[in-house]
């Protein structure tokens, strides 16, 4: 019987789609797929600037913005189902200088990009110089990961989790963005199992961040989400 929250919606795996794929794909043939994009920022850099945005925060709304739009980055085990979260917020991290180690923290999203310039700033002005893994407290199940390693680019990236099986939540990573022939470009990289999710997918949502970072001069107050 499905199930119906306000966190959440089980899925009927009888009539879904993707029921033999789930089932290979958390059985004998467990996998993730890696991804490694180069995204042009070169519109996105020029207006976040002209509007006195923060970058990190921006990126981490892009993201938020494609991942809250799809199914297949939103889902979960809960109770022992397969669950579809209706909204999901990023859990990211920040970098101590002074011990080199960095927090986990995570923010909520309501679809609007300027909004979240300052819930961002908030969190990070009341937890960012606790040296706690979760200064905020242990992130809610309905997160997706977002880190940055801003000192270095990179072509590929990649997380090893040791234990897949119900970990369906999307990992980002993001590297130094640097200039190439007249263009901006930042490396990111995602990491998601191959149970709920195919190289379609992931192809579309990369697609669709590109999309955004062009246009996002036409948004000058955020994105403000259908959902």
């Amino acid at each position: 019987m499905k199930t119906t929250t306000p966190e959440y919606t089980s899925v009927d795996l009888s009539g879904w789609a993707r029921k033999e794929h789930f089932e290979v794909f958390q059985s004998f043939a467990q996998s993730t797929i890696n991804q490694t994009v180069l995204v042009d920022i070169t519109a996105l850099l020029k207006h976040i600037k002209k509007v006195g945005w923060k970058f990190y925060p921006t990126v981490i709304s892009l993201l938020s913005e494609i991942v809250n739009r799809h199914t297949e980055f939103r889902m979960a085990m809960k109770n022992n189902e397969l669950v579809i979260w209706n909204r999901v917020h990023p859990s990211y991290t920040i970098f101590h200088n002074e011990t080199e180690t960095f927090s986990s923290l995570w923010s909520q999203y309501d679809g609007n990009i300027q909004h979240f310039q300052t819930v961002y700033s908030e969190d990070v002005a009341q937890y960012g110089n606790n040296l706690a893994y979760w200064p905020k407290g242990e992130s809610p199940d309905n997160v997706f990961f977002v880190s940055s390693i801003p000192w270095v680019t990179f072509t590929n990236f990649n997380i090893n989790v040791a234990n897949m099986q119900n970990f369906f939540a999307p990992m980002f990573t993001f590297g130094k963005y640097y200039e190439h022939e007249g263009k901006v470009l930042l490396p990111l990289a995602i990491q998601i199992h191959h149970a709920v999710c195919d190289g379609f997918h992931v192809a579309r949502l990369f697609n669709e961040l590109q999309v955004m970072c062009n246009d996002i001069i036409h948004h000058p107050s955020g994105l403000a989400t259908s959902r």
